[in-house]
């Protein structure tokens, strides 16, 4: 079984800790890798099923991105359970009709039902319906309290993300609130390992004594991959459908570059469908230079370009560079040839640390060295730094470098078609010709 469907499973299944009422006053933390699909994963899979449920238990969602105060959190959360009560959406007809008839019959009750709360006419002064929203305020925020007292679900997501006007002690202390005062169940969603410093103690110490449950969102590329393509639309129908048939080999591309990330799956899947929809080329080979330029442009934000230079046999021959990148000093030292041999930026940093501080030829194999027009002793320190400072302040175009060249991104694509695709990505336009 999934990671995925072990924790469906465990949270909403038959006897779901999430539908227990051992779980009421308990706070859990959903953690996983950025982008991973941990909000999807709730959204789609937990949020709408506790939705559909016959016994449904009130949910909400609350995003703490750009939030400042404590003060605007609590807001949120009562504003998300005021949207939830048909009896608060009220009209000026039917405010302005409780109004008149108040007046009539205050003389014979104290008490009189407007839009679905029962007010006490006592409170409001010469019954002239100054304060009546105020007293209808008081009304809802105890059905509010009511409605958490039951049990009620709050997910906070983006807890990373909050401002750091915020602090992480008092964040806390309003969720243990939430909990101890009216029992509600706390979900937190984040990636744990982002807090740094000062915050990183705190977060470590005040999730120890908060938090009930720990939960690890860990899904596979391929689950994480399934629970995206089987998305459906507003019409209900497969989001994804005109992909159906090259499902196997766009799977199989995005498990080669390893990366597990939600966001870049439907970024790809979106370009993927445009690509398709307005019959381009379609030949695996051509979705597969698509993903990874697509890929690659997502992680480093460039897009490469074919480069030709012809050997002494009058032979092209090709190399793929990064567009408006300035690498005459790199390839000055190492040349391109060397370049495109290189499959890992980390590889790369370690054979150049290797050649420029192993002093001694016999203490470092230079059996695979590809840094060979480095030679540590003909460089001056003077040298040595400006190879270093350029690597440092290139390291994005130097990983979009490698990156293309381990997978290889234009093979078997004419150089057409691969210019064509570089344009669609960088653009974002996608224009019939």
């Amino acid at each position: 079984m999934s990671n995925q469907k072990r924790l469906e499973e465990y949270l909403i299944g038959e006897d779901g800790y999430l539908k227990s009422d051992i779980s009421n006053g308990k706070v859990i933390m959903l953690s996983g890798k950025w982008g991973s699909g941990k909000t999807h994963f709730w959204q789609n899979r937990i949020q709408t099923a506790l939705n559909g449920d016959d016994k449904k238990i009130p949910n909400h969602y609350i995003s703490l991105y750009g939030k400042t105060s404590i003060e605007e959190i609590k807001n949120e959360v009562f504003l998300k359970i005021f949207e939830g009560m048909d009896i608060f959406k009220i009209d000026d007809k039917s405010v302005n009709l409780a109004k008149n008839t108040a007046n009539l019959i205050a003389d014979f009750t104290k008490t009189v039902s407007v839009f679905g709360v029962n007010l006490d006419l006592s409170k409001i002064v010469d019954k002239s319906f100054e304060k009546l929203e105020k007293v209808r305020e008081e009304q809802k925020e105890e059905k509010t309290k009511a409605l958490l007292n039951s049990g009620a679900i709050i997910c906070f997501d983006d807890f990373e993300r909050k401002s750091k006007d915020i602090d992480l002690n008092d964040l806390f202390g309003f969720i243990t609130n939430l909990t101890i005062e009216f029992k509600s169940k706390v979900v937190i969603i984040l990636n744990d390992d982002v807090f740094e410093g000062e915050e990183k103690d705190v977060f470590s110490r005040v999730k120890e004594k908060s938090v009930s449950k720990f939960l690890k969102y860990e899904p596979s590329i391929r689950d994480l991959f399934k629970s995206i393509i089987f998305q459906k639309n507003s019409e209900e129908k497969f989001k994804y459908s005109i992909l159906r048939k090259h499902l196997k080999i766009i799977l199989k591309t995005i498990e080669e570059t390893e990366e597990l990330n939600a966001r870049i799956y439907i970024q790809v899947l979106d370009n993927l469908v445009e690509w398709i929809d307005k019959k381009q080329e379609n030949s695996d080979e051509v979705l597969i230079c698509l993903i990874l330029v697509n890929i690659n442009f997502i992680l480093y934000h460039t897009v490469s370009i074919i480069y030709r230079i012809k050997n002494v046999n009058e032979k092209d021959i090709k190399y793929l560079i990064i567009k408006d990148f300035n690498n005459t000093l790199l390839s000055n030292y190492i040349g391109l040839s060397k370049i495109n041999s290189i499959k890992y930026y980390d590889e790369f940093l370690l054979q150049l640390k290797n050649r420029i501080y192993e002093r001694e030829e016999k203490s470092y194999d230079t059996k695979n060295d590809v840094l060979v027009k480095i030679k540590p002793r003909n460089l001056t320190r003077l040298r040595i730094n400006e190879i270093i400072d350029f690597i440092d302040s290139n390291e994005m175009y130097l990983k979009s470098l490698f990156f293309i060249n381990k997978n290889d991104i234009s093979k078997n694509v004419d150089d057409e078609t691969f210019q064509r695709i570089n344009n669609f990505i960088e653009s974002g336009i996608l224009i019939n010709e």
